[in-house]
């Protein structure tokens, strides 16, 4: 059937999630404290615009742009039944980034359970893949 996962197309997936990962580390790191809300809509505005230039945010933003080709080049070549699901990879690698990065505090007991169902249902999906109609 056209369109099952390889190893390049897993690869190309992966790389598309861990850009998107590292993407939102930057935006976070470039955010810092500061307040999106100046008060105008103009004044609002200008002030988006300032911080998506900040080094980090921009940053963030391009690998966000790279990330989002990648996954173009995954849609050409496998299922969106296939790929959409694998992108729940991304919260495993968020989770871990917050809580080592950042330093977030991140309760394990209920993260890991969120995650451990999150690969449950993903599992699900992929073992009910060409078992349909």
């Amino acid at each position: 059937m056209q369109g099952n996962l390889t190893i390049g197309s897993f690869g190309l997936m992966c790389a598309s999630v861990i850009l998107m990962g590292f993407g939102q580390l930057f935006m976070k790191l470039g955010l810092g404290p500061k307040n999106l809300d100046a008060g105008s809509l103009i004044k609002t505005f200008l002030n988006i615009l300032r911080i998506m230039f900040s080094p980090k945010v921009f940053a963030g933003l391009c690998l966000y742009v790279v990330s989002a080709f990648l996954w173009l080049l995954v849609l050409s070549k496998v299922r969106l039944s296939v790929a959409y699901p694998m992108l729940s990879i991304s919260y495993f690698l968020v989770v871990g980034l917050s809580a080592t990065v950042l330093r977030e505090r991140v309760n394990w007991r209920m993260a890991g359970l969120g995650l451990l169902f999150i690969s449950l249902g993903v599992s699900f999906i992929g073992f009910g893949l060409g078992q349909g109609k």
